[in-house]
């Protein structure tokens, strides 16, 4: 059976439903982008991106005499500049240690940004996918230009082929480091990233293969490792290197899964990549790698739950284009694409239906509401900002970069409960404080005791819900302005009764008759001076809608 093409209308609320899925929070913007264009054009352009990051920059320092000093920290960077290729080294180990913490930090705040600052396509969505699907922890790996590449890798392939992929990923210093590839040998074998090969990266627990199928691929595995200096011992970027004789030479044996396949050993300079090509060969070729790989997907971007019918009619044909596509270059941009354009995508049961993760709920709210935030001028308050940001993700449930273990977080596997863990009794007062720590106090910057640098000192960065609600299609009618919030704010529709009360209640201040705020607003946004008393009170009146709108929770869905 092949997977069904949606061909029904293409409106507001569809478009509403894709971008919601698809970027992180769906803005007023982003739908006047939009607007008017066909279901294939939206398609087209969220999948149409490169990697054209620039790097993460030095903007930390270290405190001398009581004040920042960037040259007491990390000397060999410049402040403003990338440190992604200058080596690490200090005069003690306590001093890398705090330079490393100063870089991880800095790539941090650098990818929360690139959150924030999304472009109109998939990118960051999808980056963040294969962040969770092959996840590292950057305090673990503690090495931050391994992180750095990392990130590029899993950005630079998003769309691109799954095969090269994993290779690429098994290959990769943070890989090989976070999950002890760099310790794998002939000597003491390590069971570790050959187990999730297999477990958490390609086949999924319970498909088939054994515990002798893990000990071989192990095997297979041995001999890569990570350096960090030279054949004289000085340091240089790190790097990672096959050596020939810490590899197992002997033959490994695989069961009835793989069809009792032998890989050969092999010996000498290209034996790493030799069997490491037979490997992912031998278990790309199981079909259960397809289903399992848009299973994951469809929990990502539809729904967590997968019944019978899903399987048959979703699951099954999608795992068919994933195999069709197996040596194309852009074969996961082919399966995204009909995932996202199928009939079931846009059926009624899956929208509206999934609990936001925490960097949906904050990053989406910032970027639906109106902040002026800090501006490549403003350097280091940008990465303050960015900072902040990550904290508030993080408090919310969900620390970008460190997930609870290598499964990444249970909110995209632990059946059955799946999304709806990011919001229980314990996580919801964190999701909504956060919400209204963003629209009621914004962000902030600190003096010269916290901040170095002088044009980014004593900043704020307020929610402006007056510019939001001028995006509105008639801002000076209530019930037009509470029926657009709600639309923007709210993916579960709310009754009549529900928008009649947040009217009365916020914006006429009890009172019945609709020309409170409308006259009140035509003064205040023709002089926002005014001494008028009812005009001086609309950004208040605004705030208190919205700061109650922001704990319903019709906020938590998209």
């Amino acid at each position: 059976m092949p997977l069904v093409p949606y061909t029904g209308p293409f409106g507001r609320p569809e478009l509403t439903h894709l971008l919601r899925r698809s970027l992180f929070g769906c803005t007023n913007a982003d739908l006047a982008h939009f607007n008017g264009q066909s279901l294939d054009q939206v398609i087209d352009a969220l999948l149409n991106f490169t990697n054209d990051t620039t790097p993460p920059v030095k903007v930390y320092w270290d405190l001398v005499g009581g004040n920042p000093d960037p040259t007491a920290l990390d000397p060999l960077v410049s402040y403003g500049s990338t440190w992604v290729d200058t080596i690490r080294t200090a005069a003690t180990e306590p001093e890398l240690a705090d330079l490393t913490s100063a870089r991880v930090q800095s790539f941090m705040w650098w990818r929360t940004g690139l959150l924030v600052h999304q472009d109109r396509n998939l990118r960051e969505k999808m980056q963040l996918f294969w962040n969770n699907h092959m996840p590292t922890q950057v305090f673990q790996v503690f090495n931050p230009r391994f992180s750095y590449e990392y990130d590029q890798l899993l950005r630079t392939q998003a769309l691109g082929n799954f095969r090269q992929l994993i290779h690429d990923v098994s290959t990769s210093g943070a890989m090989l480091i976070y999950l002890n590839g760099y310790l794998n040998t002939v000597l003491a074998p390590d069971e570790n990233y050959g187990r999730e090969l297999m477990e958490l990266f390609m086949l999924g627990e319970g498909s088939g293969y054994t515990e002798s199928d893990v000990q071989a691929a192990a095997r297979v595995l041995t001999g890569w490792t990570v350096r960090e200096t030279d054949a004289l011992g000085d340091p240089v970027l790190p790097y990672v290197v096959f050596r020939p004789t810490m590899h197992d030479t002997t033959d490994k044996q695989f069961s009835a899964f793989f069809n009792n396949t032998v890989i050969t050993g092999q010996s000498g300079t290209g034996a790493g990549e030799g069997e490491l090509n037979l490997l992912l060969d031998m278990i790309y070729a199981n079909e259960e790698v397809s289903r399992f790989m848009c299973r994951n997907l469809y929990r990502y971007f539809v729904h967590g739950e997968i019944d019978a019918t899903v399987e048959a009619e979703v699951i099954e044909p999608l795992a068919q284009i994933f195999r069709d596509n197996a040596a194309a270059p852009d074969q996961m941009r082919t399966v995204v694409r009909a995932l996202l354009t199928c009939d079931h995508f846009f059926s009624a049961q899956v929208r509206s239906c999934m609990v936001m993760p925490p960097v949906d709920l904050v990053v989406g709210l910032i970027r639906k509401l109106h902040f002026t935030l800090p501006t490549p001028a403003q350097l280091e308050a940008q990465y303050s900002v960015w900072r902040d940001i990550y904290y508030l993700t993080s408090y919310a449930g969900e620390e970008l970069l460190n997930p609870p273990n290598v499964a990444g977080f249970p909110a995209y596997y632990q059946s059955p409960s799946f999304d709806n863990i990011w919001m229980d009794t314990a996580t919801y007062p964190a999701r909504k404080n956060c919400m209204l720590a963003i629209i009621y106090s914004g962000f902030a910057t600190g003096d010269d005791n916290e901040i170095y640098d002088p044009a980014s000192q004593n900043l704020q960065f307020p929610c402006d819900l007056l510019a939001t609600v001028a995006e509105f299609t008639d801002a000076y009618n209530p019930n037009t302005l509470v029926t657009d919030a709600a639309e923007l704010l709210f993916a579960v529709p709310v009754s009549n009764g529900v928008k009649w009360q947040l009217k009365t209640n916020y914006l006429l201040l009890g009172q019945l008759n609709d020309v409170y705020w409308s006259d009140a607003y035509e003064l205040y946004v023709t002089d926002p001076g005014t001494t008028d008393p009812t005009a001086m009170l609309v950004p208040s009146l605004l705030q208190w809608m919205f700061l109650d709108m922001a704990g319903a929770a019709e906020t938590q869905m998209h």
